[in-house]
């Protein structure tokens, strides 16, 4: 069967799982990871090549440019020194530790093999976190820390790792070579990504506002900067992380309307498409990585990889609660507490699922050394870096859950929303005041839209937060559900005009995507509503 069609295949099933995703309790990552494994033992689908390239240079990049999109710059940049001690400082420690045990406990693994191990298993996985989170309201602060230290952990992982894989197939290494070298890959890569960044703002008015053309050139720029980066020998992750900070922080002026809804849509759907797959065909590679290693070794083995699981649960759980300690006396300057609340620093500490990258840098260990003799212990590198997987997205993933439920996290003020939609309205009404853009609409059309806008406001003012359930609260619900019953009849009667034959379908189609974004607005406000009560 071809590659393709596997993947054709696989993406249906993915659908039929998602479909029925709602009737089982376990997050979703675990029940793709299962499903996978279950289809890769049953044979209904052959196994899958999962080439490390396709990860790196085709999964890695949407998802690391739509994370960095996401990123909210200046919580990111108030965050930052918890973010770099998990993001680097953890990841070096990790590695560090995983690597002098696996040396001491595992006979046949060099101090190279060992630090490749220990860099596959350090970096925790975004997707899986969030994916497991998404559907509880967490903390603000703690959403931002966990999205922070995924886009850079990866990094610091990825660039111990090939130090590592250069020792190996070298047989030389140095620390001060591997520090040297980190430092140029990471400062290449940060540089890279603002250049593409500022060359895409200069070149970007050439697109004269089109939004397919914008759309595509924004798809294009993670892969094609991944792919430069890594070419010049520097970071692709941390280029990708940057350009996509850096676009995010100017799309509020760079692009039009269209453009950022049509971009937005495109990238929920991909990286939903991605997230999917990739815990998919995780599960479908067990199988071949248990039939490269001797029955007789996977008791012991498994025991080896469950060690390894609970050794990373406890160096981050020492680093988190470690670090107001070390970091008291850079922070007090700041005036800043950085130690998060014991429920925040409980979840942050069980959030250590590993997924994507681990499972691409076992797959890309090189077969061979540069004399051609091949690599000992490469397929016990790739077994206990899937076991390790495996026990983080088991055990963590079904337990994190059920933690965030018990321990009740106090979740963002709900105020934040209001209060932005106050200020805009006060700042609209200064506008239209202001004497200099008289000229631009008649006294009536002002003075309406300031009435409009005053209402609006002193609604606002007047709502009770205390009292989610009030009646106005009531009267918004039914207001919104008469407009979606009022969008469904016209939708009806807009068929059945089309279906006689009475408008083109051209004219059928504009009114249908005015229906379909009244729908999506009302969507939004009930959305927003709910949030409020919840």
């Amino acid at each position: 069967m071809a590659e393709l069609e596997k993947i054709i295949w696989i993406s249906i099933i993915l659908l039929i799982i998602i479909s029925v995703k709602d009737r089982i309790k376990p997050a979703l990552p675990i029940v793709l990871v299962s499903s996978g494994l279950v289809l890769s033992l049953t044979g209904i689908i052959p196994p899958i090549d999962m080439s490390p390239e396709i990860i790196f240079y085709a999964v890695l990049p949407p998802i690391l440019f739509d994370a960095a999109w996401n990123t909210s710059i200046p919580d990111f940049k108030k965050e930052l020194p918890v973010i770099s001690v998990l993001a680097i400082g953890l990841v070096f420690l990790t590695t560090t530790i995983v690597a002098v045990i696996v040396h001491f406990i595992i006979p046949g693994f060099t101090w190279p093999l060992s630090f490749v191990l220990g860099a596959i298993i350090s970096p925790p996985d975004a997707v899986a976190a969030t994916g497991i989170t998404k559907n509880f309201s967490l903390p603000q602060r703690l959403t931002t820390i966990l999205e922070g230290e995924s886009l850079l952990n990866d990094a610091s992982a990825l660039i111990a790792y090939k130090c590592a894989v250069i020792a190996i197939v070298s047989g030389m290494f140095s620390f001060w070579d591997a520090g040297v070298q980190f430092i140029g890959i990471s400062l290449g890569g940060i540089l890279i990504g603002v250049g593409m960044g500022a060359v895409f703002l200069k070149i970007h008015r050439y697109f004269n506002g089109h939004s397919n053309a914008e759309t595509f050139a924004v798809i294009l720029l993670p892969f094609a900067a991944y792919s430069l980066a890594e070419h010049l020998g520097c970071s692709g992750v941390l280029t990708v992380v940057v350009l996509g900070m850096l676009l995010s922080w100017n799309s509020f002026t760079l692009f039009s309307a269209g453009s950022r809804i049509q971009m937005s849509h495109f990238w929920e759907v991909i990286i939903f498409i991605l997230n999917g797959l990739i815990f998919l065909i995780l599960g479908m590679q067990l199988p071949t990585v248990i039939s490269k290693i001797p029955y007789r070794e996977l008791p012991v083995l498994i025991l080896h990889g469950f060690f390894l699981f609970a050794v990373l649960v406890v160096i981050r759980f020492a680093v988190l609660a470690l670090f107001p300690v070390f970091s008291h006396y850079t922070l007090k300057k700041k005036n800043t507490t950085v130690r998060p609340s014991k429920k925040d620093f409980i979840i942050l500490s069980w959030s250590g699922m590993r997924g994507v990258v681990s499972l691409a840098a076992a797959l890309a260990l090189p077969v061979t050394d540069a004399s051609g003799a091949a690599i000992g212990q490469r397929n016990t590198i790739l077994f206990l870096s899937f076991v390790v997987i495996i026990f983080t997205l088991v055990i963590q993933g079904l337990t994190l859950p059920k933690l965030i439920s018990r321990i009740k996290p106090v979740p963002s003020d709900k105020k934040e929303a209001r209060e932005l939609d106050i200020l805009l309205l006060q700042k609209s009404i200064f506008f239209l005041k202001k004497d200099q853009y008289a000229h631009i609409m008649t006294e009536n059309a002002t003075k309406t839209m300031i009435e409009k806008l005053t209402r609006e406001e002193m609604q606002l003012l007047n709502t009770v937060e205390e009292n989610p359930d009030s009646q106005q609260t009531e009267w918004k619900k039914k207001y919104f559900d008469l407009e979606l019953q009022l969008v469904e009849y016209q939708r009806k009667e807009l068929m059945r005009s089309y279906h006689k034959g009475e408008f083109s379908l051209e004219t059928v189609r504009k009114k249908e995507w005015e229906l379909d974004f009244w729908t999506a607005t009302v969507c939004h406000e009930m959305d927003s509503l709910q949030e409020q009560i919840r």
